[in-house]
């Protein structure tokens, strides 16, 4: 496959690459703002949005921000679009992107806006994994606040993904209910990630199916489960301001492109045009082509659950 574009690919000289996907992309019209890509299971619409509208349903890590700013700078270009609900902009992947790219002064940002009320559009969690030894018993004298309680309780393991509250499994098999009468469950995340970080443990994210692989096999010492989160729920989020703890949400979606690759520059372009900006973003687009790789491809690393439709 060609490697990522270079900024001269934005003049428009380039020869027109033969797309591989005609019955999944529309035919372009000279006036469209915006890529469209029909999907089976759902429609991805590709363009630029001001930075400013778009609505974080999550916090941020700021060590993560900093190395998203010093990857892009040294790119040159952002490569994949930020994916949002077109109903609301509220961002639903890529929350670290627009953390970053407003710190950069970009006006402008890649999305690829979806309708999230479509039921193939699923919403899993992130549960935390705890590496370092660690006991109940330390765990909830450390440092755990008199407002959470550590409750002792059954659970089989294999419907742990059904499990309504916060809870921390242990490696020995030890189950705890997290509860708390005065604070919101993402509180009790917020304070259970302090106690773990206060322990000196190692905390990181992985799937539900993941984690409780490494807990059973004991390659983690522990993990803390999640309960579901609906849509409406983050969807008020962003739309209020008050936003979950980070990588809680993680987003399952049929489909997703990469490597619309537009430059930085363009992006912090403030005497351009957002009509204007949106028409070379997209006529580049075009002039490109499309590969589509099925789910579970490993992608510069990373295995995308869902197809991928690559910008070649």
């Amino acid at each position: 496959m060609p490697g990522p574009p270079t900024h001269s690919h934005w003049n428009g000289s380039d020869a027109k690459v033969v797309d591989d996907l005609h019955a999944s992309v529309d035919e372009p019209r000279s006036d469209s703002l915006e890529f469209l890509i029909r999907h089976e299971k759902l429609d991805l619409r590709i363009f630029l949005w001001p930075s400013k509208s778009l609505l974080l349903h999550e916090e941020t890590i700021p060590d993560r921000v900093a190395e998203l700013k010093s990857s892009l700078l040294g790119d040159g270009v952002v490569k994949d679009p930020i994916v949002v609900d077109a109903g609301s902009r509220v961002v639903l992947d890529g929350m670290h992107r627009v953390a970053a790219l407003r710190e950069l002064n970009s006006f402008w940002m890649p999305v690829c806006a979806v309708d999230y009320l479509n039921p193939s559009i699923k919403v899993g969690v992130w549960f935390r994994v705890f590496y370092g030894q660690v006991s109940p018993a330390q765990f909830e004298a450390t440092t755990l606040p008199s407002t959470i309680r550590m409750e002792r309780f059954s659970l089989d393991i294999m419907n742990v993904m059904d499990n309504p509250s916060v809870a921390m499994i242990f490696a020995g098999g030890d189950s705890f209910r997290l509860t708390s009468t005065t604070l919101p469950f993402h509180e009790v995340i917020k304070e259970a990630e302090r106690c773990a970080q206060a322990l000196r443990l190692t905390v990181a994210f992985d799937t539900e199916h993941d984690a409780i692989d490494k807990v059973l096999n004991r390659k983690a010492d522990a993990i803390m489960t999640l309960p579901k989160i609906d849509k409406a729920s983050i969807r008020e989020a962003g739309l209020t301001g008050h936003p979950l703890p980070h990588k809680v949400t993680r987003h399952v979606i049929p489909a997703r492109p990469l490597r619309v690759n537009v430059p930085l520059k363009m992006l912090a372009d403030e005497t351009l045009q957002l009509e204007d900006a949106n028409r070379r973003f997209v006529s580049n687009l075009r002039s490109r082509g499309t590969t589509r790789r099925p789910p579970g491809t490993v992608i510069e690393g990373r295995r995308y659950e869902e197809e991928t439709f690559i910008f070649n």
